[in-house]
């Protein structure tokens, strides 16, 4: 996790790996934009996109924004619902994850992931917790 962007912010690896570009980040609604291509080698027999990977340009985009506004956190709970399928005519995805409340056990956050046409393909909510190690876990960065 070497590499670097938007200053301090780590890049996980499968950020990379999903070929993940940042769009925007407001600290002030507590909310950041990820866009993804649609890679063919993300789709199952069907041509549709594998739920784990519509999963996981939402969840890529909710830590980083955990980390972007002064949380550290790791997801404790995801559930997500899928809308619309991500197949082989679509180019690329958008993210948007946002806070949306604090609460006595962790941080909320939801996404909404859209099509290249501005459809929404999926949505979910996560609550975010800060580890029991936290200390440890976090000396290196």
């Amino acid at each position: 996790m070497k590499d670097r962007t938007w200053g301090d912010l780590p890049v996980p690896n499968i950020y990379k790996e999903l070929k993940g570009e940042f769009v925007d980040f407001s600290q002030k609604e507590e909310k950041l934009i990820c866009k993804f291509p649609v890679q063919d080698k993300y789709f199952n027999p069907m041509d549709t996109t594998l739920g784990g990977i519509i999963d996981s340009w939402m969840d890529c985009v909710m830590g980083p924004l955990s980390f972007l506004i002064g949380e550290m956190v790791v997801t404790k709970e995801f559930k997500s619902k899928y809308i619309r399928p991500v197949n082989s005519s679509t180019s690329f995805v958008k993210s948007i994850a946002w806070r949306d409340s604090v609460t006595t056990k962790g941080s909320i956050y939801k996404a909404e992931l859209y099509l290249d046409t501005g459809e929404i393909a999926a949505i979910a909510e996560a609550i975010f917790v800060q580890p029991k190690n936290y200390e440890s876990l976090f000396e290196n960065m």
